[in-house]
Protein backbone atom coordinates (compact mmCIF):
# COMPACT_ATOMS: atom_id res chain seq x y z
CA UNK A 1 0.00 0.00 0.00
CA UNK A 2 1.38 3.39 -0.94
CA UNK A 3 2.04 6.13 1.58
CA UNK A 4 -0.46 8.32 -0.27
CA UNK A 5 -3.20 5.71 0.25
CA UNK A 6 -2.34 5.31 3.92
CA UNK A 7 -2.32 9.07 4.43
CA UNK A 8 -5.70 9.44 2.69
CA UNK A 9 -7.22 6.79 4.99
CA UNK A 10 -5.82 8.50 8.07
CA UNK A 11 -7.11 11.89 6.93
CA UNK A 12 -10.58 10.39 6.49
CA UNK A 13 -10.49 8.79 9.94
CA UNK A 14 -9.54 12.15 11.49
CA UNK A 15 -12.13 14.04 9.45
CA UNK A 16 -14.85 11.91 11.02
CA UNK A 17 -13.37 11.90 14.53
CA UNK A 18 -16.81 12.04 16.15
CA UNK A 19 -17.60 8.59 14.71
CA UNK A 20 -15.99 5.40 15.98
CA UNK A 21 -14.02 4.38 12.90
CA UNK A 22 -11.23 1.85 13.22
CA UNK A 23 -8.98 0.92 10.30
CA UNK A 24 -7.02 -2.31 10.34
CA UNK A 25 -3.79 -2.57 8.36
CA UNK A 26 -2.56 -6.04 7.43
CA UNK A 27 0.60 -7.65 6.11
CA UNK A 28 0.61 -11.06 4.43
CA UNK A 29 -3.05 -11.63 5.44
CA UNK A 30 -2.20 -10.98 9.10
CA UNK A 31 -3.62 -7.97 10.94
CA UNK A 32 -0.74 -5.77 12.11
CA UNK A 33 -2.14 -2.43 13.31
CA UNK A 34 -5.53 -1.06 14.35
CA UNK A 35 -5.85 2.71 13.92
CA UNK A 36 -8.46 5.09 15.25
CA UNK A 37 -8.67 8.82 15.83
CA UNK A 38 -9.32 9.78 19.42
CA UNK A 39 -12.80 11.35 19.68
CA UNK A 40 -12.90 15.10 19.13
CA UNK A 41 -9.16 15.31 18.35
CA UNK A 42 -6.76 14.77 15.48
CA UNK A 43 -4.65 12.35 17.53
CA UNK A 44 -4.24 8.94 15.94
CA UNK A 45 -4.01 5.89 18.19
CA UNK A 46 -2.07 2.98 16.69
CA UNK A 47 -2.41 -0.39 18.37
CA UNK A 48 0.16 -2.95 17.31
CA UNK A 49 -1.74 -6.22 17.43
CA UNK A 50 1.18 -8.58 18.01
CA UNK A 51 2.27 -7.03 21.32
CA UNK A 52 -0.76 -4.80 22.09
CA UNK A 53 1.55 -1.76 22.20
CA UNK A 54 -0.30 1.55 21.81
CA UNK A 55 1.27 4.67 20.31
CA UNK A 56 -0.26 8.11 19.74
CA UNK A 57 0.55 10.47 16.88
CA UNK A 58 -0.59 14.04 16.40
CA UNK A 59 0.98 14.07 12.94
CA UNK A 60 -0.69 12.17 10.11
CA UNK A 61 2.64 12.17 8.26
CA UNK A 62 4.45 10.50 11.18
CA UNK A 63 1.69 7.92 11.62
CA UNK A 64 1.80 7.22 7.89
CA UNK A 65 5.54 6.49 8.06
CA UNK A 66 5.10 4.10 10.99
CA UNK A 67 2.25 2.21 9.31
CA UNK A 68 4.02 2.10 5.96
CA UNK A 69 7.14 0.65 7.58
CA UNK A 70 5.11 -1.97 9.45
CA UNK A 71 3.12 -3.22 6.47
CA UNK A 72 5.59 -2.77 3.62
CA UNK A 73 8.86 -3.86 5.19
CA UNK A 74 10.36 -7.29 4.66
CA UNK A 75 11.02 -7.58 8.38
CA UNK A 76 8.30 -7.82 11.02
CA UNK A 77 8.05 -4.71 13.19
Amino acid sequence: MSSESIKALLETICQYNTARITQTFSKDDMDVIHVRCLPGTSTLELTFIENEQIEHYDSINEATKVIEKAINSHVNV
